[in-house]
């Protein structure tokens, strides 16, 4: 009755034209926001709008049912809805049994984590990724049905939050993809809205009008947008986001530079990996050494990943794997793999040499990608027969610029870098010098007047006796491991390698992994350095490894013919150990865990780091514009509920009579819809505040005096009030200050 009043006629049947619209809305919402997944799960908005005839269908039904019923019925459909949003969503359902809660738990919730990272549409391998975003869209569906024909006294639903729900489930996709007729989507978007909020309240006969009308502005609309459309934004919500966005997430520079450790380390969460055999999870090849530093070689790219495997079938087969990489709090411009990669899927990359793959994009938290990767794990026995067999392709690994200063008196005194080459282990022939100029000096001299002069010494020494590559290695890490210790704020003297060795002989991982890969060098063993993080700890629930920023790490990689490149890791074990209550297994030095194996030389769960830089990641410009459009929507509903609320305030002299009326109400108190003013005077006769309250209001409202009840005369009407409702209903009935 209520309606038609309003509408001045037989009003439009408000469950028909609601759930319409709903299912509409639904549906034109729930197709864009599928896009957000790649390839587009168009299939699951086509559930979620089943799901919320379902839900419409439940909660109609239960309104029919009598007292206590009706709350139980909808609270049914409403767990119902949930569970089918869930399913729909991509959640397997075995994981809705209650004894896998908490593992669906912490999948959705490694989910959420990365979103506020992830490109859309996601392309990403991760499948709690993919999930989250899918049932994120069903929930919002469920959500909007439930909130609108959810039953209640008198009335049917929450429209204004329903319509949140809808608005939400459009506007995230729209603002973050590139759709095609934007101004299409716009008017349709439009007309949804104007009919989801006053269709109903139509009167039948004025219905067809509003429609041509409502049409007629869409179409003068899809005309008037593009000349309001500039070049420019109104307001540029990405440079915002982009300006305001925190820094959380960390990229390394993995150029060694022997200084001290001084990145901020907080054993925060850098990536995961799964992976059936653990290995180092790579980021960098530096196999360059200019002299001083080991560093990445910019003009290598383009190689075959292929041409850094070795000739053997069977090896390459044994120790090639497929892992899984999900980054957190990381930016990268490579991928982080391992060995050696040979493909990445899941993202766009290309090889840039070594077997390492660059990215097109940055990638950063919530992306992931798998690799093809080859990581050998030989026995000592299988090094030690390995053989020289050095193809002619590994000559750079045997490598080094020396510095050669040059006096002139027309240029003065300059450093020209000669690069300098080692002969293969096992071949003849003295060192050679690829020389610049028309100077010529002989390699030795030129090594023997170097900073290099005592490390070639070293080598030198400890290659005699050695008789295989293998037995070389290992004395150079039994001399590495005599005498020196681990530090990540060495003296001064290790800022260079030569100090290093034969001064200071304290040092990081940068200090050990750089003189081991230089010795190796000089002894014609080829060898390069490589960077990224250590296995991290493995999570026995998940079965993948957590890598932290703590397992930032610097080794060695050594040629060895029929297996390719293999790890070795000279930074001692005694390096400072982190603690990791809970994480499961890591690496140990000795001995082999089922969960990862041992890989040789330091524990993977110590402290071992290159340096790194904070810099602008961990939220993204995504999260900043889906807050904000939560935010305005937020606060246009709360703009638009306030203003109907003070349509509905009544005027001052009658304002303490609906305040009357609204606390009879909360309180349940019987007969008042059909007693007079003077009959309820009556009845609270024995309550001489309450019997005041009531005749202040019935002289206001007949006598026209100025007659509001006194505060004495309102705490009389709460107390006889809570005769029957109790204090707490009295309270909320009639609280001590007006709220009319």
């Amino acid at each position: 009755m209520l309606r038609e009043e309003a509408a001045g006629g037989p009003a439009l049947p408000l469950a028909p034209v609601r759930g319409v619209v709903l299912v509409a809305f639904a549906t034109f919402a729930g197709l864009h926001w599928m896009w957000l997944i790649e390839p587009a799960a168009s299939w699951r908005a086509w559930e979620a709008v089943g799901i919320v005839v379902l839900v419409v269908l439940g909660l109609l039904g239960a309104a029919r049912l009598p007292g206590a019923l009706r709350p139980a019925a909808a609270t049914l459909v409403a767990l119902a809805a949930v569970a089918l949003a869930l399913l729909a969503g991509g959640v397997a359902d075995e994981d809705l049994r209650p004894d896998r809660w908490s593992e669906l738990m912490g999948g959705v919730g490694r989910g959420i984590e990365s979103l506020p990272g992830v490109r859309v549409p996601y392309r990403g391998l991760d499948e709690w990724t993919r999930t989250v975003i899918g049932i994120g869209g069903t929930l919002l569906a469920a959500l909007a049905a439930l909130l609108a024909f959810w039953p209640r006294r008198g009335r049917t639903g929450f429209p204004a939050a329903s319509l949140l729900a809808l608005v939400t489930l459009y506007v995230v996709p729209a603002v973050v993809l590139s759709f095609e007729l934007e101004f299409l989507r716009g008017a349709l978007l439009a007309l949804l809205l104007l009919a989801f909020l006053r269709l109903e309240k139509l009167r039948v006969r004025d219905a067809p009008a509003a429609g041509v009308v409502a049409v007629i502005a869409a179409i003068a609309a899809l005309f008037a947008a593009p000349l309001l459309d500039g070049r420019n934004p109104w307001w540029d919500y990405e440079s915002w986001a982009l300006q305001t966005a925190g820094t959380r997430a960390v990229t390394f520079n993995w150029n060694h530079d022997y200084s001290p450790l001084d990145w901020p380390r907080d054993g925060r969460e850098l990536l995961r990996v799964k992976a059936r055999i653990a290995a180092y999870w790579k980021a960098s090849d530096l196999d360059v050494f200019d002299g001083r530093t080991w560093r990445n070689d910019p003009r290598r790219g383009g190689e075959r990943p292929s041409s850094q495997l070795p000739e053997d079938a069977e090896n390459r087969r044994s120790w090639t794997q497929q892992i899984q990489v999900t980054l957190r709090n990381l930016r990268t411009d490579t991928f982080v793999t391992a060995g050696v990669a040979t493909a990445v899927r899941g993202e766009d990359g290309f090889p840039i040499g070594g077997g390492v793959f660059g990215a097109s994009n940055t990638l950063g938290r919530g992306d992931s990608y798998e690799a093809e990767v080859y990581t050998p794990q030989p026995t000592e026995r299988q090094l030690a027969a390995a053989g020289v067999d050095y193809q002619d392709w590994l000559r750079s690994y045997t490598t080094v610029f020396v510095p050669l200063h040059v006096s002139s008196s027309a240029a003065g005194s300059q450093t020209i870098p000669e690069a300098v080459t080692w002969p293969a282990w096992g071949t003849r022939g003295g060192v050679q010098l690829d020389q610049v100029g028309d100077m010529r000096v002989p390699a030795e001299r030129l090594l023997e007047g170097s900073d290099l002069a005592r490390v070639w010494g070293l080598a030198r020494e400890l290659k005699q006796g050695a008789a295989t590559p293998f037995d070389y290695i290992k004395r150079v890490e039994a001399y590495l491991a005599d005498g020196f210790s681990y530090s990540e704020r060495p003296p001064a003297a290790s800022g260079t390698l030569d100090g290093f060795l034969f001064q200071s002989q304290t040092g990081f991982c940068q200090q050990f992994s750089g003189a081991e890969a230089l010795l190796l060098r000089m002894a014609g063993i080829p060898a390069r350095v490589a960077t990224g993080f250590t296995s991290g700890s493995f999570d026995d629930k998940e079965k993948e490894y957590v890598v932290r920023d703590l397992d930032a790490h610097s080794w060695v990689e050594a040629w060895f013919p029929g297996y390719g490149w293999v790890t070795r890791d000279p930074t001692p074990a005694a390096a400072p150990p982190r603690s990791q209550p809970g994480d499961g297994d890591s690496v140990q030095p000795t001995g082999r865990s089922a969960a990862a194996p041992d890989l040789g030389g330091e524990r993977l769960s110590d402290l071992q780091s290159n340096r790194a830089r904070a810099q602008t990641g961990g939220t993204s410009p995504l999260t900043w514009v889906l807050f904000g459009v939560f935010a305005v929507v937020v606060l246009g509903g709360a703009t638009v509920l306030q203003l109907r609320r003070r349509r509905r305030i009544p005027p001052p002299a009658l304002r303490s009579m609906a305040e009357f009326e609204r606390a009879l109400r909360r309180a349940r108190y019987d007969g008042a819809p059909s007693m007079t003013l003077a009959a309820m005077e009556r009845s609270f006769s024995g309550w001489p505040g309450a019997a005041g309250y009531i005749r202040a209001l019935r002289e206001q409202r007949y006598s026209g005096r100025a007659a509001t009840p006194t505060p004495e005369q309102r705490r009389g009407l709460r107390a006889a009030l809570a005769r029957d409702a109790g204090t707490l209903r009295a309270w909320w009935a009639l609280p001590p200050r007006s709220g009319i």
